[in-house]
C-alpha cells in the first residue's frame, strides 16, 4: 500500500483504553525567530517501537531534546506519561525519574574506562557511601548484566577497545537497566528509551545484534522511539513511523501498510523539488580509460592495508568497498597523514610524495581534502560558529595586513550556506547546535571550498537524510567534474553503485577485485565484498567477545 495508508494526524486512539506510554500534545519551540517546532503532537503505546522520521533539520533532535529537560517549549505544550500529567518544561536530569532514558549517535560513554566503570561506577557514585568499590564483585555484576541481555563481552576492557557494535550495546543496557530499574522502584507501567541514529556507525552485518538486544528490552517492559535515516533499519525494527517536516507532522503510518515511495513523500514533501532516487554515475557510454592519473598510489602499507596500488582520473569518483578490518577504513586516513604509514608513495598532479613522511597540513597545502567518518571528533569544532567552521581554511585568502577582512569573510559564508542548503541559515550559530546532516553539508563545503586535487570521503552520509544524501551526491559529482579526483570508501553498497564510476574491493588489506561499467550494481558489491573476505572474524573487527 503507498501514500493511501499514511494518517496525516499526528495522534494515535489507544487501544482498549489504555493510556499511551507517552504523550506530547501541541509541542510549539523556537529559537528566536527560527521555528523549530510547530504543534506537534506525538505519541508511543506501550511496548511499540516508533520511528521517528525527517529530514536533517526538521525539528528531531529538538523534539527529544523537550523530553531531556534541554529544550523548555512555548507554553501550551503538555507532557503525559501513562495518563499521568507532567508539568513543561523539564528541568535538566528530570527524565531519569520519569523513566525517560537516552543514547545518542555519540553513545554518551566514557571511552577510556572499562565496561563495568560506564556500567556500574554511575551508579555507585551517586550512592552516599564511603565504603570502597569491590571492584571483583562489580565485575561480577556486569558478567550477569550482559548474560542477562545476551552481550557477551569482557566487562574489563576498556570501551574504545571495543568494536563499534560492542559500543552501541554497551551503551543500550546500561539505558535498558535505567529503566528497568525505574520500573522496579515504584507501580509505573511506562519506560521509554530513545535511540538517535544507533546504528549509523555500524557495519550492515553487526546491526542485527542491536536490534535483538532492542528487542530484549522491549519484551522487558520498555517501549522505543527510534531515530533513523535507514529505511531498512526502521523497517526491520520498528512498528510504526512518524514523520516531521520543517516542524511539523507531516503524518505517520504502520509500516506494514506503506512502501519507502510514500515514506520518502511525507519525509522531503511532495513537490519538494529535490532528487532524491536516481543515479549519479556517469552514462555508460562515458569512457574514462583513455585519460591519464590525476592521482597515483603505489605500494601503501599501513594499519591495515598491506600493498595497494591504485590510479585516479580526473573527475573520476573511484568507490572502495570492504568488510570491517579489510583495510577500506584505513585508506583515506594513510593517504592524508592522519595514521602512521610504512611506505608508499602518492603521485598527484606532478610531485611525488613519500606518504610515510605526509602529515594533515602538508596534505592540505598539497590538495588533498578528507571528509572523515566521524564528524563530531575529527570534522568540526562544536563550540566554534558555522561561519567559523565554513571559513577555517581560507582564512588566509581574505587576511590583509594581518587583519581578516568580515565583510567579504560573511558574504562567502552567506554564499556556502545557500548553496550546500545548511539549515537553519545561521552563520552566527555554533555548530553543535546544527543537526548531525546540516553539520556533515558544512564539513563538505569547508573542504570544497580550497579546491582539492583530491578529495578522500569516508562514509560521508552516515546519518544524512535521504534528500540532503542525494544533494551532497550532485555537489561532489559536480566538484569533481572541476578536474578533482575522488575517493569514495562506504559501507553502504547501494551508495556506492550510485555515485561511483569504478568500485574497488578490498580484503585482507589488499585490492582483490575491481567492478567497472555495468558491473557496478548493489548486488554485485555485496557478493564480491563477501567472497574476498576470509572468515566470520571480518564481520566483527576481528573482536573475540
Amino acid at each position: 500500500m503507498s501514500a493511501d495508508a499514511v494518517s496525516q494526524a499526528g495522534r494515535v486512539t489507544p487501544a482498549g483504553g489504555t493510556p499511551p506510554a507517552l504523550d506530547l500534545r501541541n509541542i510549539t519551540m523556537r529559537f528566536g525567530t527560527f521555528r523549530a517546532l510547530k504543534n506537534v503532537d506525538f505519541q508511543v503505546r506501550p511496548g511499540e517501537i516508533v520511528a521517528l522520521l525527517g529530514e536533517n533539520g526538521c525539528g528531531k533532535s529538538t523534539l527529544v531534546k523537550v523530553l531531556a529537560g534541554v529544550n523548555a517549549p512555548e507554553p501550551g505544550g503538555e507532557l503525559y506519561l501513562s495518563g499521568r500529567q507532567v508539568p513543561l518544561p523539564l528541568p535538566p536530569g528530570q527524565f531519569r525519574g520519569l523513566g525517560l532514558s537516552f543514547v545518542h549517535q555519540d553513545l554518551g560513554l566514557a571511552r577510556t574506562l572499562s565496561v563495568v566503570e560506564n556500567l556500574m561506577v554511575g551508579e555507585r557514585g551517586s550512592a552516599n557511601s564511603r565504603r570502597p568499590i569491590n571492584w571483583r564483585a562489580e565485575r561480577n555484576r556486569v558478567e550477569a548484566l550482559l548474560e542477562s541481555y545476551r552481550v557477551h563481552l569482557d566487562p574489563t576492557v576498556p570501551v574504545n577497545q571495543l568494536p563499534p557494535v560492542g559500543q552501541a550495546l554497551v551503551a543500550i543496557v546500561r539505558a535498558a537497566e535505567e529503566l528497568k530499574l525505574y520500573r522496579e522502584r515504584g507501580d509505573v507501567t511506562h519506560s521509554i528509551l530513545f535511540l538517535d541514529e544507533p546504528t549509523v556507525f555500524l557495519p550492515e552485518a553487526e546491526v542485527e545484534f542491536l536490534f535483538d538486544l532492542v528487542r530484549t528490552v522491549v519484551k522487558d517492559g520498555a517501549s522505543t522511539v527510534f531515530i533513523s535515516h535507514d529505511l531498512s533499519a526502521v523497517r526491520a525494527l520498528c512498528d510504526r513511523a512518524v514523520v516531521l517536516r520543517d516542524g511539523e507532522v507531516a503524518g505517520q503510518a504502520r509500516l506494514g501498510e506503506v512502501d519507502d515511495a510514500a515514506l520518502v513523500e511525507l519525509i522531503v514533501g511532495p513537490a519538494s523539488g529535490k532528487t532524491v532516487g536516481g543515479t549519479h554515475r556517469r552514462p555508460a557510454g562515458s569512457a574514462l580509460a583513455g585519460q591519464p592519473a590525476l592521482c597515483e598510489v603505489t605500494d601503501l602499507r599501513g594499519g591495515r592495508v598491506r600493498g595497494i596500488d591504485l590510479a585516479l582520473r580526473s573527475t573520476e569518483i573511484v568507490g572502495v568497498a570492504g568488510l570491517l578490518g579489510s583495510g577500506a577504513e584505513d585508506l583515506p586516513y594513510l593517504l592524508f597523514g592522519e595514521r602512521d604509514c610504512e611506505t608508499g608513495t602518492l603521485a598527484l598532479g606532478e610531485k611525488n610524495i613519500a606518504v610515510s613522511s605526509l602529515r594533515p597540513f602538508d596534505a592540505v597545502r598539497r590538495g588533498v581534502a578528507l571528509v572523515p567518518a566521524d564528524r563530531r571528533r575529527d570534522a568540526i569544532v562544536p563550540t566554534l560558529t558555522v561561519a567559523e567552521n565554513t571559513t577555517i581554511l581560507v582564512n588566509d585568502r581574505y587576511t590583509s595586513f594581518g587583519r581578516l577582512r568580515l565583510g567579504k569573510l560573511a558574504k562567502l559564508v552567506r554564499s556556502l550556506l545557500d548553496r550546500f542548503d545548511v539549515r537553519p541559515r545561521r552563520p552566527d550559530a555554533t555548530m553543535g547546535q546544527l543537526s548531525g546532516g546540516n553539520q556533515q553539508k558544512v564539513v563538505l563545503a569547508k573542504w570544497l571550498e580550497i579546491g582539492p586535487a583530491l578529495l578522500l570521503l569516508h562514509e560521508p552520509t552516515q546519518g544524512v537524510d535521504v534528500a540532503a544524501r542525494a544533494e551532497i551526491y550532485r555537489l561532489v559529482r559536480e566538484a569533481a567534474e572541476a578536474e578533482m579526483a575522488t575517493l569514495w570508501v562506504s559501507s553502504d553498497f547501494e551508495e556506492l553503485a550510485t555515485i561511483c564510476d569504478r568500485v574497488l574491493i578490498m580484503a585482507d588489506g589488499v585490492v582483490r577485485a575491481e567492478l567497472t561499467g555495468d558491473e557496478v550494481t548493489e548486488d554485485r558489491i555485496s557478493s564480491a565484498v563477501y567472497h574476498y573476505s576470509t572468515g566470520a572474524a571480518a564481520v566483527l573487527g576481528g573482536s573475540e567477545e
